[in-house]
Formats: C-alpha cells, sequence, structure tokens
C-alpha cells in the first residue's frame, strides 16, 4: 500500500510543476498573441476560415473560427491568459495533493503521526475545494471577457470542477469529523 502513496506523490508532484509550465507558457503565448495583434502578420491575413482555432484547456473551450484576423488574436490571447490563471489553479491543487499524501504519511514537518485526520490535511482538502470552485468563476469570467475582446467567437464552460469543488469542501467535512473521532478514540485508550 506504501507504493501506491509513493506513486501519488510523484504523479501529483510532477502534474504542478507542468501546470507551472503550461501557465507560464500559455501566459507568454497570450501576451505575445496580443502584441502581434498589432503586427504587419495580421494585417496581410485579413480572415481566417478554417475551424482549427480552438482554445480547449481545464474545462474552458473558446473558438474563434470563421473570425477576423485581428479579432482572432486578440481573442486567442485573452483565452490564452485566462488558461495560464486556470493552470496555476490548477497547479495549487496538485500541490495540495501531494502535501496531503505526504503529511498522511508523516513526512512533512508539520504533520502529526501517520494519520490523514489532522487539521492541516482538512485545511488542505478544503482549499483544493476553494481552488477548484475557483477555477469555474475564472472560466466564466474569462469567457465573458473573451466576448468583450471579440464579439463572434464561441465559448462554453464545464461545470465539472464546480460539482468536484462542492464535493471537496464537504470532503473536508467528513475528515474533520474523522479527526473528531480519533481524538475521541484516543481519549478512551
Amino acid at each position: 500500500m506504501a507504493d501506491i502513496y509513493k506513486i501519488t506523490e510523484v504523479i501529483s508532484k510532477v502534474l504542478q510543476i507542468l501546470c507551472i509550465i503550461a501557465a507560464v507558457g500559455t501566459l507568454i503565448g497570450g501576451a505575445a498573441l496580443i502584441a502581434l495583434n498589432d503586427s504587419d502578420l495580421v494585417k496581410d491575413n485579413n480572415t481566417l476560415e478554417d475551424d482549427d482555432h480552438i482554445v480547449d484547456a481545464c474545462g474552458m473551450i473558446v473558438s474563434t473560427a470563421f473570425v477576423s484576423a485581428d479579432e482572432q488574436y486578440k481573442a486567442t490571447g485573452a483565452a490564452l491568459i485566462v488558461c495560464a490563471v486556470l493552470y496555476g489553479l490548477l497547479a495549487m491543487v496538485f500541490r495540495n495533493i501531494y502535501l496531503i499524501v505526504r503529511t498522511a504519511r508523516g513526512g512533512t514537518w508539520f504533520s502529526k503521526g501517520e494519520t490523514p485526520f489532522q487539521d492541516d490535511n482538512i485545511r488542505m482538502v478544503r482549499e483544493i475545494g476553494i481552488f477548484l470552485i475557483a477555477m469555474y468563476i475564472v472560466q466564466l469570467v474569462g469567457t465573458g471577457i473573451v466576448h468583450l475582446v471579440a464579439s463572434h467567437v464561441e465559448s462554453s464552460t464545464s461545470m465539472l470542477v464546480l460539482f468536484l469543488g462542492i464535493i471537496m469542501i464537504c470532503l473536508s467535512k467528513i475528515f474533520e469529523y474523522g479527526k473528531g473521532l480519533e481524538e475521541a478514540q484516543e481519549g478512551l485508550i
């Protein structure tokens, strides 16, 4: 069973690092597209007609097919900047997963033994829920911003992260109850 915890630690740490890299890359790409908006490249190509212009990340989808090149660069740049924020929040989720597993195994300086029912784990599970709900809010606000930048884009968001966030907050209450039961049991011994 210890192997599954080690695998979870490694995977969550790798995914955290990949999300940070994705956040930086999409931020740079979005800023570059917005800066490219005023260049001669946009003036040469007035309309882009293929339908492969889709930004899809973390449940937010923005399609800029059949939009003028000027609006397409602005909308895609804005969508990539929103995606950078989403990847940053997702990196925080993976960071908390990593710390929860390490804390439950007694592997952090702030852990209080080898039990998942600790105040820090309860807080981190609740934070995961808050980060996931924040991702949904960022998706909604981000698609609104993209629609302000370019009027003829299509966008959608996924409510999955909202549901997962609510479930994680409920799970934190279960962990809190388990901590109380564990403390009561230790008091009897």
